[in-house]
Formats: C-alpha cells, structure tokens, sequence
C-alpha cells in the first residue's frame, strides 16, 4: 500500500491545459487510499470507464468505492416515462442496460470489468440520483443540464490513517472532459485547518445524497438487473484484472549531453553557478540549461527555480524541453497573464516549500511578469536564513532584460545564476549591457554560428547546424523616400548640436531616429526583390519565412495571395493559450505545426518570430525588414539553421537599403558612411561563413567599391 496522504505533494487546484491530472492526481492519489466515494455526472459505459481510471490502486489497496451517478434522459425519454404513468425505475433500468451491451473500446471494456469485479466482491456500490422540478417531475438531461444540477462534481479520498481529500470543479465524467477538454478543479485536504471546512462540507453534500436527503433529489439503489450484467461481464479473478497498460508511461530516455555540452555545464558550475551562455541558436541552450538545474539539484536539496522567457509561447516550449529533458520537480507553475491565478498558486507554493511540503519548484514566466511589481516582492520574500532555500534564475534570451524596467528583477535573492543568448549585448545600450554582466558575472561558455555550422556533431554525423547560401540584394530608395531621409538627417544634426545635454539628446534622438529607420525598414523598392524571388522560386515554394515590419505585412500578405502561395501571418496576436478551436494546442502552436506539414507554405512574421521559437523545418528566410541590431541577424538566421530531416542547407535573401549621400553636407555624409561601413562588415561576417561565400562577398565588395569612391 502507499504512503498515507500527508507525505503526498498536493497543488491546490489543478488544470489540465497545464498539467496532467490523470498521471499528476487521480492516479496517484487512489494509489493511495482504501475509500473512493464519488458525485459523477450522467451515467453511460464510457463514463463509468473514465470514473473508474486509476481504480486499480484502489483495489490492490482492498478498498472500496461508493458512486452517485445521475441517468442521461433525453426529452423523447421523458415523454415515454410521462405517457406510461408509470414509475421512471423499470424504465432506467433497460435504458442503463443497454447502455451497458455494447463497449467503444477496450478502454471503456477494461474498465467497466474492473467495476463489475468490485460490485462482484462487495467493494463497489453504486446509487442513481434522480433529480425533479418544482413541478414533482423527473427531471430529462437538458434540463438539468440547464439549472447546473451535477455539474460541479464532488470526490472524496481516505486513506489508511483516516486523512481526506476532496477535490471539486468542473472535471465531467465523459472521455472528452478527461482526454480532451480543459478542465479545472480545487483540492482540499482535511488534515490542514484552513482547508477542513470545505471538506466537510464535500463529506456532507455526499452523505446528504447517498442516504436520500436532499430536497428535489431522490437516490434509488442501482437496479438489480444493472448490477447482475455488471457482476456477470467482470473478471472471475482479480488477476485477470488488465490496468496495468493503461497507466504505465512510456519509459523516458534520458537526455544525453554531448561533451560541448558538458563542457559548458561544468564551466558554470566552476564558476559559483553563475554565468552566462553565448551559444548559437540551435546549438541545445535550453537541454545545457537544464543540466545546470540536474547540477543544481545535486547541491541545493531544496530549489526554486526561476525560468524566464521573452514571450508566452515559449513557456510552453521550455515545459515541454523540461518533460523532454526528464527533470524532476514537485510542482510547476506558469506565472504569466495566460494563468490569472499565478499569484495565489505561487503563494501557496512558497509557503508549502518553506514548510517542507515541497522541495523542487520550477515557475517559467515572462520578462514582464519576472520584473513586475509582484513577482520580484514573492522572490523577495523567499531570503533569509530560516528558510534554507536556494532561488535559481535562468533567463533566456537575456539582451531582453537589460531594459530599464526589466533589470529590476535582478534580486541578490537569486543565488545561482544562468543567462543564455545568442547575442548577450544590447545593441547601442553600453548600460543596459553592463546590468547584464555585472548581474550573471561573464561568459562561461561560447559556442558561435561559425562554428556550429563547421563543427560535426559525432550522434549525426552532421554538422549542428545546417550550412546556408547567402543572397544580399540591395536597392535604392525611391526620390521621396530620400528626400524624406535627408530631412531627418538634417533635423538629427541641427538638434545634436543645440541639445543641451546627454539626456535632452537622447530624448530628442529616440522619436526622430525611430521615423528614419522606418524609411529604410519599409522602402517600397523592396516589394519588387520579393515579388521576382517568388516568382523564381515557384512551383517550390514551401517553409518559407518572410520577416517585415508591421507596415508592410498587409502588402507581403497580398503579394503572396496574389501568387497562390499559401501563408499565414505570425505576430503578437495570434493565441498563445491552448483552445478547443485548435485541438487544445494554442493558436501560434498550430499555425506552426501547419507550417511543418506544409499546409502552409509561408509565414509572414514580426519580431515575436525572432527569438526561441523552434521551427526547425524552415528552409528558406527572407530579410524584408532589418532593424540594423546585429542580434536581430543572428536571432533570424537561427530560426532557419536548425536541424530537420531532409534538410541539408537553407538559404538566406537578404535587402538591404543603400544610403544616397547626394545633398548631404561633408559631415553628414561621413557619418552615413560610418553606419553603412559598419553594417557592410556585419554582412560580409554573414557571407564569409555562407557556402556560397565568394558569390555573396563579390556583390558586397562591388557596392563597397562604389561608396569608397563616393567617399573621396
């Protein structure tokens, strides 16, 4: 027999589009007790089998069950027991039988024998609630259905030692509300003095209907004929009793680290466990990370850990690695807008594991939510000596939490330390940069593009990542777009030499630099390169990227529909939260699962496309936005580098907006030419890598000819 109840590690409510309340507490929970009493919904054989999952604990622990279900009358039901006069019982009792004749499937057989062994040897009784209206009349299923009778079910679990456990919500007894519908339900335990009340109450709200005492409700035995079918489909033995199956989970494999990968963990943990990763996207940051936490838990019995991503979509992507990758824990938690009752849940769990309840949390979240208000007060409250407990932050994609707001969530509560990034330095923000490394201390490990892309990983016999042809093309802007440039370049000058001081010039520089990048973001001449690479990429079109700024996604979106090519936007608005519309994943997760099965062919994406997401069957990039960042390059590059099956090399189109220095004044022309010099040498940094090397640096020296020529 299991453990009793109170060495059992219990969230307070459980949800299944984050966790799995099956394996997480139903099962479990049975497995430890000797009594199971139940108010389930409406009875059927399928519904039966889904009340009775996880009953073989039960049963191997000699317990014994009590359910309550309600007969699923339809309106034609109804009017036949109306007409006959006579009383619902006889009727009930052949609807329920034939019910019983025939199964779905092996599951619902499985189960329903299991049962029908428990009334068999006396551990099972089963009771029909029979619901009436103000009227004295039998109440149908739409009915009840309609005033909420029975929809909130009630389970109660006692273990060897007398302990309770009530649990209560929205969980129906039907196959869709526990395979498939995002169900929610609270959990009580009677052990602990705030929670007594509510399972009393729960003890009372059975008993009241177990023995006939609620008003509008009478409870009959199960017919007898219902339970001789029961009793005469069951097993003869227990042994022949087949469970088992269903609940054991696949055997894991456990992640294996490559030895670049070892290295890295075993630099920052030589480090003081603090540090941070400069790996190329695609190089496994997130399984290094994760043997950081394995390490950490070697040191620190008792953890929380902190993992905070820049978007919602990613947090499910790290939940997932985390499965993937095997790590243990007593609980985690998604503390972010998707999940409104983060703040409760990570309350309770910070008590809990102060209190010894718990010794392993993970909360995954976001950059906002990591830096806000109430997240850094409850990481706050975990210092101090009494607790003896350990706070590790992992921040992916770090360069993010460098902004002004962000970096205040860089507590001294936080002992154990990992930032992962491609890019750790912020663009232009020397500040911003120096919170980063002061805060996570230097980087531990480095593990570039360049080399994944030249180093064979010895498991494939293949490079990390995928080795890609380069394709620069650049065009001019149009003569109002330079007319419009020129004015702002003037206005730049003439305002930094009248600004008063470093801050009234930043303040000043921020708007008006922002107007004139657009111009380069968004010239119209870049439609044309498009159009003509489409064209000539036709009829091959498929897991294609095209990266665009918010003002050209709606012209990308008709150029694309023009040419029959099939594609989907992918910006901040799509869904980030699992939906019923979408087969219980979210609405991004699905238009990239889409994407992977070639359903569509293109996505149009912003920003949110840039940084963790994994869309390894990309092939093919398209550059029609560039912000100039050079982390943006990178961020983008990764996202088509990845490992997939089939897929040898990608290719990269890139445009790129030649500055006109005509009209300009000497000065203003040198400091064009500075930016553009500079940006020339992060393409030719791109194009020395690229397959196609000698190609793409030929069209990059020829237009660096042209503008040293312009320069003297």
């Amino acid at each position: 027999m299991g453990i009793d109840f109170k060495s059992f590690n219990l969230k307070k409510a459980y949800s299944s589009d984050f966790d799995d309340v099956l394996q997480d507490f139903y099962i479990p929970t049975l497995e430890k007790s000797i009594e199971y009493n139940r108010l389930a919904g409406f009875f059927s054989s399928s519904s039966l089998a889904i009340t009775a999952r996880g009953i073989y604990g039960l049963i191997k622990n000699n317990g014994i069950m009590k359910l309550i279900v309600s007969p699923r009358l339809s309106k034609k039901d109804m009017e036949i027991i109306l007409v006959a006069h006579d009383e619902p019982e006889k009727y009930i009792e052949n609807k329920i039988l034939e019910e019983l004749e025939t199964f779905e499937n092996e599951f619902i057989r499985d189960h329903v024998f299991a049962l029908g062994w428990m009334i068999a040897n006396g551990k099972l009784e089963i009771k029909i609630a029979l619901p009436y209206n103000d009227k004295n009349l039998l109440m149908g299923y739409e009915e009840i259905q309609e005033r909420g009778i029975f929809h909130q079910k009630v389970g109660l679990f006692r273990d060897i030692d007398g302990n309770v456990i009530s649990f209560s919500g929205s969980v129906n007894e039907t196959v869709a509300g526990w395979l498939g519908n995002i169900e929610e339900f609270k959990v009580f335990r009677g052990w602990i003095s705030a929670e007594k009340d509510y399972v009393d109450q729960d003890l009372l709200k059975f008993e009241r209907f177990w023995n006939n005492k609620s008003p509008k409700i009478r409870v009959m035995d199960v017919p007898v004929a219902v339970k001789n079918r029961l009793i005469e489909i069951a097993p003869k033995g227990i042994e022949e009793i087949k469970l088992d199956k269903w609940y054991k989970k696949p055997k894991k494999i456990k992640v294996e680290l490559y030895r670049y990968q070892n290295e890295a963990v075993e630099s920052w943990f030589s480090n003081s466990m603090k540090g941070i990763y400069e790996m190329a996207t695609g190089t496994g940051k997130t399984f290094v990370a994760l043997g950081c936490l394995d390490r950490a838990y070697k040191t620190a019995p008792r953890l929380l850990t902190v993992i905070t991503c820049p978007f919602q979509h990613l947090i499910q992507q790290w939940k997932r690695e985390i499965e993937k990758f095997g790590v243990q824990y007593d609980e985690l938690i998604i503390a972010d807008s998707s999940n409104p009752g983060w703040k409760d849940i990570l309350s309770n769990s910070l008590v809990d594991i102060s209190l010894n309840y718990k010794n392993k949390i993970i909360v995954l979240t976001t950059h906002n939510t990591f830096s806000s208000k109430d997240f850094i007060e409850m990481i706050k409250s975990t210092g101090g000596d009494k607790r003896k407990l350990d706070v590790f932050l992992i921040a992916d994609e770090v360069h993010g939490l460098g902004a002004e707001k962000r970096k205040e969530g860089f507590l001294e509560e936080y002992g154990f330390r990992l930032a992962l990034s491609a890019t750790p330095k912020r663009w232009y923000d020397e500040i911003g940069t120096s919170a980063i490394y002061n805060f996570f201390d230097k980087v531990v490990f480095e593990f570039g593009l360049e080399k994944a892309i030249n180093t064979i990983n010895p498991a494939t016999n293949q490079s990390y990542l995928t080795p890609y042809r380069y394709k620069p093309n650049f065009v001019s802007l149009t003569a109002s777009e330079l007319d419009e440039y020129a004015d702002k370049t003037r206005i730049i000058a003439a305002g930094y030499n009248f600004s008063k001081n470093d801050e009234e010039r930043g303040e000043f520089f921020e708007n008006i630099l922002f107007q004139r990048a657009n111009i380069i973001k968004n010239a119209v001449n870049k439609y044309e390169i498009l159009e003509n690479i489409l064209e000539e990429s036709m009829p091959n079109i498929n897991w294609f990227i095209i990266y665009c700024s918010p003002t050209q996604i709606e012209k990308v979106i008709e150029i694309t529909n023009k040419k029959r090519i099939f594609g989907h936007k992918f910006t901040m608005r799509e869904g980030t939260t699992p939906d019923k519309q979408y087969n219980g994943i979210s609405e991004r997760e699905y238009i990239l699962q889409c994407f992977a099965e070639q359903k569509y062919q293109v996505l149009v994406a912003i920003r949110c496309l840039d940084e963790g997401v994994d869309i390894p069957p990309a092939r093919t990039s398209f550059f029609m936005s560039n912000s100039g960042d050079p982390r943006e390059h990178i961020q983008r590059l990764g996202r088509v580098l990845r490992r997939w099956p089939g897929k040898s090399e990608s290719t990269i189109y890139d445009i790129i907006v030649t500055p006109s220095l005509i009209g300009l004044p000497k000065e203003l022309r040198e400091a064009e030419m500075k930016i553009f010099e500079k940006e020339l040498r992060r393409y030719e940094e791109i194009a020395g890598i690229a397959v196609n090397s000698a190609e793409a640096l030929n069209v990059i020296y020829d237009i660096k000819r042209k503008f040293m020529e312009m320069k003297k």
